[in-house]
């Protein structure tokens, strides 16, 4: 009896395990979740070889062509989140029914970067505002809070917020430097409607009038500030949260509809041939067509360029009808342009540390700066060029250690028989161009090949660190 009994729990394990795949042929498979990208099986030889991944990925195609796959996901998540009250697929249920992103879980908890990477990001933005008000334009630099930074009253009590984060750190060294940056956590705490998406992880569209309202205060500009528009508020948005955690279940939480007035407003990028379902599309998350915006209206005042993340694109119709041009781009690095009066660079709290993954495309210009009389070698260092990109040449590299103390400055000296220019590189890891992990001690730097007199040139790139500093002749390099 009892071997009976096991052999019919065999094939009854059997049978569910087929059951999926049973069902396949009349459903199609499961459609990919959230941000999941579609997947194709995968191929056992490709062209090194034998890929060793195989049954990984594999495994992985075969879980995605599930069609019992997002039932499942909500009915575990469900348990986990409602029931049991945890955290499932990097979402965490909070209070009142509010949904937050495990990524922001260290910037909550205080877990930050070292002192010098800190700097190095505040640096990197002060490099760029300088170069941007060498073309002629209004700098200003935001970053937005993540939702629990703005609204840490919703999440689960058995979550600790710690006393600093990356954002509150990263103030002190933007401030030090002169950055001209608009505060956005302050420019949204205390307002008495909630500014972001319950089952999202962005600000709703009235959190983005007041992001845009604050940025054209911080930039001095006369606008319109939509005071009493109308709008109405309905039950009809579905969140990035809620498709990883709760695919196809039709959970839905309120948004902001404002009647946007675009009719002097024209699109040369991206075109479309509605112009309201175009903007429609563009201020939705499926980020297809949105990597460069180029908009024209008459009936606006001055020019516009912004570079933003994820959170520009609820802003967009704001700025678009406000600016006469207006060019905005989620492409990084970005190229520091002239013939603009503005520029705006957004970034969300939880991506800070990709401003120094890449430097931005920004010309240097020759300071006054001598190499210092102390001077050791360090004979690890290393530096590379690039002149893909045409009438431009691109230095970068990295330095010892030792050569760095936190609030150091890089500079490269380029010296030939009949002169000298000195210049201040980005402290950023070309991690694309060099490979490997960010050592934290990299340095790029990009020359116009049209400012710099023909000839061959030695150089020699040195620090200002409390330490001594320290200098390493490096390779000859002909302009």
């Amino acid at each position: 009896m009892k071997k009976k009994l096991q052999i019919v729990y065999i094939a009854v394990f059997l049978l569910l395990c087929c059951v999926p795949m049973a069902l396949k042929p009349f459903s199609g498979g499961a459609k990919a979740i959230g941000n999941e990208a579609e997947n194709e099986f995968p191929q056992l030889i490709g062209e090194d070889g034998v890929n060793r991944g195989f049954s990984t990925e594999a495994d992985a195609w075969f879980s995605k062509q599930n069609p019992l796959r997002v039932p499942l996901i909500n009915a575990e998540n469900t348990l986990r989140l409602s029931l049991l009250r945890g955290s499932s697929n990097g979402v965490i249920q909070g209070k009142n029914g509010w949904l937050f992103s495990e990524e922001t879980l260290d910037d909550y908890f205080g877990v930050t970067l070292s002192p010098r990477a800190l700097y190095s990001m505040a640096k990197t933005v002060r490099l760029t505002q300088d170069a941007a008000e060498r073309e002629g334009s209004r700098f200003v630099f935001t970053v937005v809070p993540n939702k629990n930074t703005l609204y840490p009253q919703y999440m689960p009590a058995r979550y600790i917020r710690g006393e600093n984060s990356n954002l509150s750190l990263l103030r002190q060294y933007l401030d030090k430097l002169g950055v001209h940056r608009l505060d956005m956590e302050q420019a949204l705490a205390g307002q008495k409607n909630d500014l972001y998406l319950r089952d999202d992880t962005h600000w709703n569209n009235l959190g983005a009038l007041y992001g845009y309202n604050a940025i054209m205060d911080a930039l001095d500009r006369e606008h319109e500030s939509y005071n009493g528009a109308s709008y109405t508020y309905r039950q009809a948005w579905t969140g990035d949260l809620t498709k990883m955690a709760f695919p196809d279940s039709g959970r839905v939480c309120g948004q902001y509809y404002f009647d946007y007035q675009m009719d002097s407003v024209s699109f040369r990028q991206p075109r479309g041939g509605d112009k309201a379902a175009l903007l429609e599309e563009l201020m939705g998350d499926s980020e297809k067509r949105d990597g460069l915006i180029r908009t024209d209206n008459p009936s606006g005042q001055s020019s516009l360029y912004m570079l933003r993340d994820s959170f520009g694109r609820a802003m967009l119709p704001y700025f678009i009808s406000q600016y006469q041009s207006a060019t905005i781009s989620r492409y990084y690095p970005f190229a520091v342009q002239a013939g603009y009066d503005d520029m705006v660079w957004e970034i969300v709290e939880r991506n800070l540390p990709t401003l120094t993954e890449t430097a931005p495309r920004a010309f240097a210009a020759a300071i006054d700066r001598e190499l210092p009389e102390q001077a050791c070698d360090s004979p690890d260092n290393s530096m590379r060029t690039d002149d893909s990109a045409a009438g431009s040449l691109r230095l970068f590299g990295t330095l010892d250690s030792h050569m760095l103390d936190t609030e150091s400055n890089i500079y490269v000296q380029l010296q030939s028989e009949q002169q000298t220019l000195c210049y201040e590189a980005f402290p950023v890891y070309e991690q694309e161009l060099l490979g490997g992990a960010d050592s934290g001690n990299g340095f790029s730097l990009l020359l116009s090949t049209q400012d710099i007199p023909k000839g061959s040139y030695s150089a020699v790139v040195f620090t200002n660190g409390k330490k001594a500093a320290h200098t390493q002749p490096l390779q000859t390099i002909t302009i």
